[in-house]
């Protein structure tokens, strides 16, 4: 049986201790509310350009932490003052070599803005996960490090006397480490590779046809309205606005974006609507429907 104790040996978690994410999210969630309150309290906090639709100013992904706002003193002041105080409750405090404040290039003062945060000047593209964070479509040169990645962990292998069947499970079980939701990377395989054992392939996963479902996976949230992304509120707030999904045009703005709306045809007859719940919803008709003119209809007061 187990013995009762006044107290834990030891302190902390262990990596991958299954609470780690949620006691980060927690323990962020502290800081957001103390930035909130001094952004309340200010009444002259300046957002960033792109987040002032949502009231954003912060983002968080596993153990990385993004603050944005405008490049003006008081807006850095107070984001200071702020993770001083979360310092002071938590225990944590920033790394000043491993963070990084990166300003836009119409911006001036950056020496004073990063001597007043005690942080090194950045410059985009920010790498991040090995990749560069960027609007634009990637090329083989900004994929080369998740290249030598995936060619490092293969040729590891290649002093192990493997068989042909453990040759294969190999590339799928690299292949499938390296899964992403956005277009990251694309492998070029032979059809027939990617094609079931039972119809003669060798049953590796179709790189192109995953890369579809995922952008379509996107795709659907924004489609259904899903209010707990952040992501999904900001497509709505600042790319479609008054549009709907279905009507808003593919020449307009980012690489990746655009790309996505591309999937939206196949989606559309896979699409069915019911009305009566009383949310506000758009519905869009393009060329090549039955009805074959554009138009938008809004039904936020039909129960």
């Amino acid at each position: 049986m187990g013995e009762c104790m006044d107290s834990l040996p030891g302190t902390g978690l262990r990596q991958g201790d299954p609470m780690s994410p949620y006691l980060f999210v927690l323990v962020m969630e502290v800081l957001h509310m103390i930035l909130q309150q001094f952004i309340e309290q200010d009444g002259e906090f300046r957002y960033h350009w792109r987040c002032q639709e949502l009231n954003l100013f912060q983002l968080s992904f596993a153990d990385d932490l993004l603050l944005f706002c405008k490049a003006d003193m008081r807006s850095v002041n107070l984001f200071c003052r702020g993770l001083d105080l979360f310092a002071k409750l938590s225990g944590l405090h920033t790394n000043p070599q491993k963070s990084q404040l990166i300003i836009s290039k119409a911006a001036s003062g950056s020496v004073i803005l990063c001597s007043t945060l005690g942080f090194q000047e950045g410059h985009l593209p920010v790498r991040y996960l090995g990749l560069p964070l960027i609007s634009a479509r990637l090329s083989i040169t900004d994929c080369q490090t998740l290249l030598q990645k995936i060619d490092s962990r293969i040729k590891g292998w290649e002093g192990v006397q493997l068989s042909f069947a453990g040759r294969v499970q190999l590339i799928k079980s690299v292949l499938t480490s390296f899964e992403v939701p956005l277009p990251v990377v694309t492998l070029k395989w032979l059809g027939r590779l990617c094609r079931p054992i039972e119809e003669g392939g060798l049953g590796i996963k179709d790189i192109l046809a995953l890369n579809r479902a995922l952008m379509s996976k996107h795709l659907w949230a924004v489609i259904k309205q899903d209010r707990t992304s952040i992501w999904v509120d900001w497509i709505t707030q600042v790319r479609l606005r008054d549009c709907s999904i279905w009507t808003v045009k593919e020449n307009k703005g980012a690489w990746g974006w655009r790309k996505m709306l591309t999937l939206r045809h196949p989606l559309m007859a896979h699409i069915h609507y019911r009305v009566g719940r009383g949310i506000p919803c758009h519905f869009g008709m393009t060329r090549g429907t039955r009805l074959d003119r554009s138009f938008l209809v809004s039904l936020g007061d039909l129960r």
